[in-house]
């Protein structure tokens, strides 16, 4: 009996592993960081694959799903596809314009596509709708230093964002950057 049973077990995980394994082949696998951002891929395709495909099915069946757009432009942002982030983030604020963490976003794929002023205007409007949110004074002050490189206002910006947020997980960097900041002000001024 006891035979009988193991075999029953036995021939019972085979079987599972079996149909785990086709489960498995007919999911695509995931695309590698080189092949992302490589010259010769044909189109984007985020390093979240299965994700982006799961949202797009949400998405087919219930396109306001606010949830589900903001997390497709969150998979192609993390994949580094700032046009089709943009996109998704677009569609996002469209359907909830009073979403600062979207603007954030939003305004940080613009950045990294290479439109600061564009970035600045969706940070702008998230210190509207929230004046303490911090990622957004954050990234206004790197907007500032790094591609406008008015040191005035991103001191301004990160002096805020340490008021607000001191123990930010940045808050190291932004202190050194100030001080380098400071610096740089106080010797263009004489």
């Amino acid at each position: 009996m006891k035979q009988s049973t193991a075999a029953a077990a036995i021939c019972l995980s085979l079987l599972a592993g079996c149909r785990h394994a086709e489960e498995k082949s007919a999911t695509p696998p995931p695309v590698l960081a080189e092949e992302v951002h490589s010259p010769k891929a044909n189109s984007p395709q985020p390093y979240y694959y299965g994700l982006v495909e799961e949202y797009r099915t949400i998405l087919e069946e219930d396109p306001k799903n606010f949830a589900a757009v903001v997390a497709l432009g969150n998979a192609y942002f993390d994949s580094g596809h700032w046009q089709e982030a943009i996109r998704w983030y677009e569609r996002a604020r469209t359907l909830n314009p009073r979403n600062p963490d979207v603007l954030t976003d939003l305004g940080t794929a613009y950045r990294n596509a290479g439109e600061p002023a564009r970035a600045l205007a969706q940070y702008r409007r998230a210190l509207e709708l929230e004046p303490g949110h911090v990622e957004a004074h954050y990234n206004m002050g790197i907007v500032y230093a790094y591609d406008i490189r008015d040191y005035a206002v991103a001191t301004r910006m990160w002096e805020e964002l340490l008021r607000i947020a001191p123990n930010h997980p940045h808050a190291a960097y932004v202190r050194s950057s100030l001080a380098l900041f400071k610096k740089r002000l106080k010797k263009d001024a004489q």
